[in-house]
């Protein structure tokens, strides 16, 4: 299972320069953004999965996945306090406690 890892982590790898380059040409591209955000959830980059998923957020704020994916990341990065805006849709203080603007 150890090179499931290493395959998933090397894909991420890959993906996330493909992502930032698309951002890069279009800083508003929510799908971009989202795949972002999953791949660096997968390489244990929490805080800045955390800032995407609230990115796409303030563009589609009504998006399930994306709310999904934002608990998740908040979870494994331990910030159990911030589960409470995730339910309360509450993204003014996750944009505060993130420096969101």
């Amino acid at each position: 299972h150890s090179s499931t890892h290493l395959q998933e982590a090397v894909v991420s790898t890959q993906s996330t320069g493909a992502y930032r380059r698309a951002l890069e040409l279009s800083p508003g591209y929510v799908r971009a953004r989202y795949n972002l955000a999953i791949a660096c959830l997968n390489l244990n980059g929490y805080r800045e999965s955390i800032e995407h998923f609230l990115v796409c957020l303030q563009q589609q704020p009504e998006s399930q996945a994306v709310w999904e994916g934002l608990r998740m990341a908040l979870t494994l990065s331990r910030n159990y306090n911030e589960l409470i805006h995730v339910d309360r849709r509450n993204l003014s203080a996750l944009f505060t406690n993130y420096d969101i603007s």
